[in-house]
């Protein structure tokens, strides 16, 4: 008890009933539990002679001063706590996957279709730690861009994110993420945004994509000013590339670089007789179709499980034969 009210010695043993301390609406002063009247020298029921001073007065200044000393130091402790996170700096930082770190069954589980990049941007920023995002999704990558106001915190949150979209585990999604930060992250999206992370080098494909992740995140209000100013230099950057060097000469894109590989193998004297195979309707199947088009191949079968892909391609495509084969 000596210790934890700052009295003297004298109170040790005492019982709380006979010593009680109430608590003062106002300037958090103490009102000691001795009856009205009594000063000088009082005894305490069932305890020793203790000497109270003259007054009360005293001992009530001096809980009162111990009482503000005590609130004084737990708000100095929280001010400087809460200065220390004021001051952590704000990162700008990227955390994903591509198809250099892990396989395609992890990515097509983590993949987000462009019509839910505003909800995904939307729950992202709505995280403690994150002030702006950016979602660029693709059959080779699922990148996540961000303004942490922490690193460390916002980094978790966006993983635990992760996690709970596609159902992998932490533990597993972090053997396969990258994570950068700042200088480092504005790079890498200068290197994808210039086709220098591509599968095929210089594919001209991805700066189409990193465009339209500014269009989505403009109109999602989720693209702040500093993700906004980062997309729209990577974009400016990925042009200069394309326009000062020969990166873009050639096979730009998985499905081209295929097209001129299928054709060096086949005879020239069947080049435009021929009949190619081509298996599966999707985004990179339509690719392959129109590419073995322009360079005169017209006629195609295409095995895929789902009849109405091949023909909104055939009605696309209305100057090539394309023939459906079930598997």
């Amino acid at each position: 008890m000596a210790a934890t009210t700052g009295l003297t010695p004298a109170f040790v043993g005492m019982r709380a009933a006979d010593l009680l301390l109430v608590p003062r609406r106002g300037a958090g002063a103490l009102r000691l539990g001795i009856p009205a009247g009594t000063s000088g020298r009082c005894r305490i029921r069932g305890g020793p002679r203790c000497e109270i001073g003259k007054t009360t007065t005293e001992l009530q200044e001096k809980v009162a001063a111990s009482w503000a000393s005590s609130v004084s130091a737990l708000e100095q402790f929280k001010a400087a706590g809460k200065d220390r996170y004021m001051k952590e700096r704000s990162s700008i930082a990227v955390i994903g996957l591509s198809v250099h770190t892990a396989p395609v069954e992890m990515r097509e589980k983590l993949a987000i279709p462009e019509a839910q990049w505003s909800r995904a941007i939307g729950e992202l920023c709505n995280l403690n730690h994150i002030e702006e995002a950016a979602v660029l999704s693709t059959c080779n990558r699922m990148e996540i861009y961000v303004v942490a106001l922490s690193w460390h915190r916002g980094i978790r949150e966006v993983m635990e994110w992760m996690s709970k979209t596609s159902g992998i585990p932490v533990s597993e999604l972090r053997e396969h993420l990258f994570m950068l930060r700042d200088s480092d992250a504005t790079r890498h999206l200068f290197e994808v945004s210039a086709g220098l992370d591509s599968l095929v080098l210089g594919e001209g494909q991805i700066l189409a994509q990193v465009k339209q992740v500014v269009r989505v995140g403009q109109d999602s209000g989720g693209l702040g000013k500093n993700i906004d100013r980062l997309f729209k230099d990577a974009i400016t950057a990925g042009k200069r590339v394309r326009s000062e060097t020969n990166i873009s000469s050639g096979a730009v894109s998985v499905s081209s670089a295929a097209v001129e590989l299928a054709l060096m193998k086949l005879p020239k004297a069947h080049f435009l007789s021929a009949r190619m195979l081509v298996i599966g309707a999707g985004k990179m199947g339509k690719l392959v179709i129109k590419h073995l088009s322009s360079k005169g191949c017209k006629r195609i079968v295409v095995v895929n499980r789902s009849a109405e892909k091949v023909e909104a391609i055939r009605e696309e495509l209305k100057d090539v034969e394309i023939t459906q084969a079930s598997r």
